[in-house]
């Protein structure tokens, strides 16, 4: 099947919108995917921390100094780019600290995502590296593949920041918004002996993992771009019926082993918490819905939003609250 590239709709907010082509993800829209290539087979979640390469050494002159965020290039042979990183005022050269990628939607970049989600200044309190990569594609579009030219050089980018920093390497985690969570997916579900667990807000479809992975999704009843009802047809899958948000949380939870029913907390008006028990090897499927909800990363400022947002839980904060959870 031939590729088309995503293309991005700015909303009358002014917020970066998804518009994904259903060519690209194929069956993923519709159902679990059985396929895979990850490095390893193995189910063993037990945290062990490992220390990258940078535990071993001082942090050359052109590191980021602790407590600051930076942008930063890399470049490592034919792979070039650019990202954003932020290192935790408490870091120090030979201790293991964990890692964050996040990725941002369509038509941001990691400036603007970085404010709006403040994640990465939140994540660097909390104790963690966050980096944001820039896409390679153009537009500001995330491609769709797990071995295309961003995921070469994320891969790049984890590299370099092992080597520089010194990482748990047990301790990586992903997250992303929108087309950035779809990218989340793929390259998470290629690379399951890299990733400790993922987080996603809008986009959760189960998109080729094939063993036990810690999810923790956000999605709002309202979204206009990504439905949340099973059946529905939004503006990034033009006159196709998506799988429901719940039905691609079923898919994690059986991918993981779970308990066929969630338990559901109601928190407020707004927000209901879902979660699987019984996982296999430790891991965690967790949604929160956001009712009334759209197109937004739940928390962050509402004039950027599309769509309703609330204040009533924050994206941002349980997503390092659950990441604090895991390690491999």
């Amino acid at each position: 099947m031939r590729r088309r590239p995503p293309t991005g709709t700015k909303s009358r907010h002014g917020a970066a919108s998804l518009v994904l082509i259903p060519a690209v993800l194929g069956s993923f829209v519709f159902g679990a995917a059985a396929c895979s290539t990850a490095r390893s087979t193995s189910t063993d979640t037990s945290h062990k921390s490992e220390p990258s390469a940078g535990c071993g050494r001082p942090a050359p002159r052109s590191a980021v100094p602790a407590g600051r965020e930076q942008d930063q290039t890399l470049h490592v042979g034919a792979v070039s780019g650019s990202y954003q990183l932020s290192v935790p005022g408490k870091y120090r050269a030979g201790q293991r600290e964990p890692l964050i990628l996040l990725f941002y939607g369509s038509g941001s970049g990691p400036s603007q995502f970085s404010t709006l989600t403040g994640l990465p200044s939140r994540g660097s309190t909390a104790g963690y590296l966050v980096a944001v990569p820039h896409t390679q594609g153009a537009e500001s579009e995330w491609q769709f593949s797990a071995h295309g030219s961003d995921a070469a050089f994320v891969d790049a980018l984890v590299s370099s920041l092992e080597g520089t920093y010194c990482i748990d390497r047990n301790s990586v985690f992903v997250a992303g918004f929108s087309a950035g969570a779809a990218f989340t997916l793929i390259y998470s579900c290629a690379r399951e002996s890299l990733v400790a667990a993922v987080a996603t807000v809008a986009v959760e479809f189960q998109l080729g993992c094939s063993r036990p992975m810690s999810i923790l999704a956000f999605h709002g009843t309202e979204d206009p771009l990504i439905p949340y009802q099973n059946g529905a047809i939004g503006l990034s899958f033009p006159g196709v019926k998506v799988r429901g948000t719940q039905r691609n949380m079923g898919d994690w939870a059986r991918l993981d082993r779970c308990g066929a029913s969630p338990r559901r907390v109601r928190s407020g008006s707004q927000v209901i918490r879902q979660q699987w028990y019984g996982c296999a090897h430790g891991t965690s499927v967790v949604l929160y819905t956001i009712v009334g909800g759209g197109h937004t990363w739940p928390g962050a400022d509402p004039k950027r939003a599309v769509g309703l947002t609330t204040q009533q839980v924050s994206a941002t904060l349980g997503i390092l609250s659950f990441f604090s959870r895991f390690g491999r």
